[in-house]
Formats: structure tokens, sequence, C-alpha cells
């Protein structure tokens, strides 16, 4: 991935010295347990532990010869070795044995990066719901005017769903965590099955219950799918500010921070790039998963058609999200909410948001329902075409008044009886460190 979208912590865990060091780190387990199981003389993972080093440099040049880089590596780390070590070194083994067991560990790290950062954006989400929850917004259907809601309703939303993705991501780290030492084809025919196991173990693995050369792919490809629904789920929530944020809603902004431009050509322009930004890689990632699943076939026991893919979707889709998340973080954290802007959306078009109300109001004192919705109809409509406020048709409608007192209408247009079960949906909810995870 691209410097611009990967932070730090990712970007050193799929690294290419890191991944060399995955494998060196599963070939010393497998001594380890070999040794432990006296397969091989004692003392032998010791020192091997004690001279195994490697650079890219060499490994590169050994490639150019082998075109192989699991063997370049193999080839690069045991020149280094003792006479009396190299012969147990890759011993029984298949480069997937290796690689496989490896990208395993990777994924398991990758996801304790970004279960972290999932906490720390529910953390933002949660608070911002609390400071808001009685912020009276307008809600919005098929994007136009429906019934009023609070700004901290819609937030709370947001963080049940990401309490599901974090459960996902949880699943998901034990899901991938499963490695495999059993050669060529699966059959363990150089390396016994109690290799694989404790080697395993010593790396904080399952061992995989069957496999070819490789482990198969529907865990891979799970991988990518849960990353991306947890990406589609950022792009959701950013794709709403966007459209908050424009000039003719105007409910919210972004944080803009003293020096930034939002435009080369146009000085008064504050757009929400951050939030386009997330939504910009939620489409990236949407991608990653028709490849990811394209994996799944493979010819018998292994071919190279999902290798040179999953160098770049597998890391990416971790590195991404990442990203994904922490600006995220931030565009909730610095988020500038407009109430007064709110409010005055809320009594567009007269108030004919409360439209039902009335409907219902009328119903309640036993006008049919469907001649209820037809008068209100009439008079909404004829509110919006004459730019005029439907609370005064309504209050001028003899078909109204004399069902309805002046009082009860009045009730109609109180916002508040929209939200008065607000406190009951919070209680569902706490703070994320109260959560059993």
């Amino acid at each position: 991935m691209i410097s611009r979208y990967t932070r730090e912590e990712m970007g050193k865990f799929w690294s290419e010295e890191n991944i060399f060091n995955m494998w060196l780190m599963v070939e010393l387990a497998i001594l380890w347990a070999k040794e432990k199981l006296g397969l091989i003389p004692a003392g032998i993972y010791e020192k091997t532990l004690a001279a195994a080093k490697f650079t890219i440099e060499r490994i590169r040049e050994i490639e150019k010869t082998t075109d192989h880089d699991l063997m370049a590596f193999v080839n690069a780390v045991a020149e280094n070795l003792p006479d009396e070590c190299k012969p147990y070194f890759h011993g029984g083994v298949t480069s997937f044995d290796d690689e496989d067991t490896a990208l395993a560990l990777l994924m398991v790290q990758s996801l304790d990066v970004i279960i972290a950062g999932m906490r720390e954006l529910m953390k933002a989400v949660y608070a911002k719901a609390q400071e808001h929850k009685y912020t009276l917004e307008i809600g919005r259907t098929h994007g136009v005017h429906a019934e009023p809601i609070t700004f901290g309703l819609k937030l709370i939303r947001w963080y049940d769903e990401l309490s599901r993705q974090l459960k996902r991501l949880l699943r998901l780290k034990y899901e991938v965590g499963v490695g495999k030492i059993s050669g060529a084809v699966g059959t363990y025919a150089n390396i016994p099955p109690a290799v694989e196991k404790l080697a395993c173990e010593h790396l904080g693995l399952r061992s995989a219950k069957v496999s070819s050369q490789i482990i198969p792919r529907d865990i891979h490809a799970t991988f990518v799918t849960t990353l991306a629904i947890m990406a589609g789920s950022l792009g959701n929530f950013a794709k709403e500010i966007r459209d908050l944020a424009r000039t003719d809603t105007g409910e919210v902004q972004e944080k803009f921070k003293k020096g930034q431009k939002g435009s080369s050509a146009m000085p008064h322009k504050r757009n929400p790039i951050k939030s386009e930004n997330v939504c910009s890689l939620a489409r990236l990632m949407r991608g990653f998963v028709v490849t990811a699943m394209e994996n799944q076939e493979t010819t018998h026991e292994r071919d190279l058609a999902n290798s040179a893919n999953e160098r770049i979707i597998i890391a990416d889709s971790a590195t991404l999200l990442d990203f994904m998340i922490a600006r995220f973080t931030a565009v909730v954290e610095g988020l500038v909410v407009n109430k007064d802007r709110m409010r005055e959306n809320i009594n567009y078009a007269g108030g004919v948001v409360f439209s039902e109300d009335v409907m219902l109001a009328l119903a309640g004192k036993g006008m049919p329902r469907e001649e209820a919705h037809t008068v209100v109809q009439e008079l909404a409509l004829k509110a919006m075409e004459e730019g005029l406020q439907f609370s005064g048709f309504v209050y001028a409608d003899a078909r109204v008044t004399k069902l309805l007192k002046v009082e009860e209408i009045e009730a109609c247009f109180d916002p508040r009886r929209h939200i008065k079960y607000v406190d009951e949906i919070f209680a569902r909810f706490q703070p994320l460190e109260d959560k059993v995870a």
C-alpha cells in the first residue's frame, strides 16, 4: 500500500523485512518442536537461533538464480548457519508451511491493531452520541425530510453497528489463527503431525485439522470479506457526514484546522475530504473481496493462481482498514455540529414533517384513517406549493378544527413527542469500557 494510506505500525507488520522475519520465526518454531520431540539432536535449535540472519539484498541476489523467493530466503539464512545446523533447517517442510503459517501470524497481529483502533472509534462515537442525545434533527428517508430524530440517536445506531463489527473481528482473529506444517501435499510424509501441533502452539496458533500444500482459502476470503464489511460500515457513516455537510443542509462539518485549504481555486471551500477518503477506500476494499473469493478455487492440492494477488489484497485490506478507522475516529472527535441549522431544517416547508401527527390525531377522533391521510396530504402539498406554513393551513381547515382543539393541534407540532423514548433506546447501550467483548 502507498505510504499515504499506511499508518506506521501496520506498515511495519507488512514490510518485506517483517514478512521474512515471520518466515524465520516459523522455521525456528519447527526446529524447536522437532528438538522437543527428540527428532533432531539437542542444541540445534539454540545454535540456529543464535546464527540465523539474512539481508533482503542477499535474498534478492539469490532469487535471481532460484526464481523462488522462499528458497532464496532459506539459502540466505542457511549460509550463515553452523554446518551442523544446515541439514535440519527447512528439513521436511515445504514453502507454504512457512508462508501460510507466517501469513496467519500476520493476519492475527494486524487484527490486534485493527481491534484496538475499533475500540477507540467506538468510544468516540459513544461520547458524541451522548453529547447529542437530545439534539433535534430531521430524519430523512429517500433523501427527503421525514420526521424528527436526534443526532445522538443516529450516532448510537452507528455504535450498535460497530459493536457487531467488533464481535466479527474478534471471531475473525480466532478463525484466521491457524497454521499448517504438513509438507508438500498435506500428508506429513516427511514431518510428523506432532511437529505441526507443537510448533503452532509455540507460535500461538491452532494447527489445521487437514490441509493440502496450503490452508484452504475460504479462511483468507473470510479475512478480506470481514474487513471489507467493516469498511462498508465506515463508508456508510462517512457518506452520511458528507450529505449532512452539504451547503444546502449544513448540519455538520468536519473540523477545519488553521492553514487548511479546501480548494486551490475557491478560498471559501470547506470540503468533507476525510469522509470522502473513507468512502473512496471502502470502494477499493469491496473490490478486494471479488479477488479473495476467486482465490477459493485451486487446482488439486495447490497452484499459484492465488499467490501473487494475495501479496497485495491481504496486506492492503488490513492496512487500509487500519487507516480508515483512524481517519474516521478523527472525523468523529472533531465533528462540528450545527444545532441551530438542524432546528431550522426541522421547520423547513412550514412543519410538514409533522403531517403524520396531525393525521393520527384526526384518526384518533374518529375520522377514517384514509380520509385523514387525504385531508392532511392536501394541506401539506398546498403549503409546500405556496411556500406557506403547513400549521397555518391546519389551524384554518374546518375538517380539522371540528375534531381537534387548538391545544391538540399544537401538540401535533411539538417535536418532543418524537424523542420521548430516546432515553429508553440509549439505556440499551453501555460505554465500551463497561462491555464484555
